[in-house]
């Protein structure tokens, strides 16, 4: 899911997944969240009882931790750019998959009129195939140590990614 701020040149990407720890999916993936942690790494937020609030949200989502440390990945990229870095997924696991991904398509689609059927196709498509090919590259990645497991507190942020012209301090 993507959220995108009128306010600041802030915008972000995000997935829930089983790898991460966060949850609530577009409910809990508000752009005032993006827009306070833009405020936090611009020292626009400062702590001040009139900031309670956003600061402690902030804590709470794990997007900064008590000591202040920002605990979320934030890159100066374009999103397209960024985008264009993820590495994609063989053709043999891609085949695996559509034809399951296909029959679960069209298995749904007859719960609809025809004129809707096409439609809920590649709806269905889409929203399976993405989600199980990145999940499954994921699985790949940890299986085969290029990727170290997670400490909870990471755990916040692995799928997700927070565009923005400014960055966190470095430690």
């Amino acid at each position: 899911m993507n959220r995108w701020s009128g306010k600041y040149p802030v915008s972000s990407w995000s997935y829930d997944t089983r790898c991460t720890s966060r949850g609530g999916s577009w409910e809990n993936n508000l752009t005032s969240d993006y827009e306070a942690l833009y405020e936090f790494l611009t020292d626009q937020l400062p702590d001040t009882p009139a900031n309670a609030e956003k600061r402690k949200r902030l804590r709470d989502r794990g997007f900064i931790d008590d000591s202040g440390k920002v605990c979320v990945m934030v890159t100066r990229n374009e999103v397209k750019d960024e985008i264009a870095r993820i590495s994609s997924v063989g053709e043999d696991i891609l085949r695996r998959f559509a034809g399951a991904a296909l029959a679960y398509a069209m298995t749904e689609a007859r719960d609809y009129p025809p004129q809707m059927q096409d439609l809920i196709v590649c709806e269905k498509m889409y929203s399976f195939i993405d989600p199980v090919t990145a999940l499954m590259t994921c699985d790949l990645l940890y299986e085969r140590g290029v990727w170290k497991p997670l400490r909870e507190a990471e755990k916040v942020a692995v799928d997700l990614l927070m565009f923005s012209d400014a960055l966190p301090a470095k430690d």
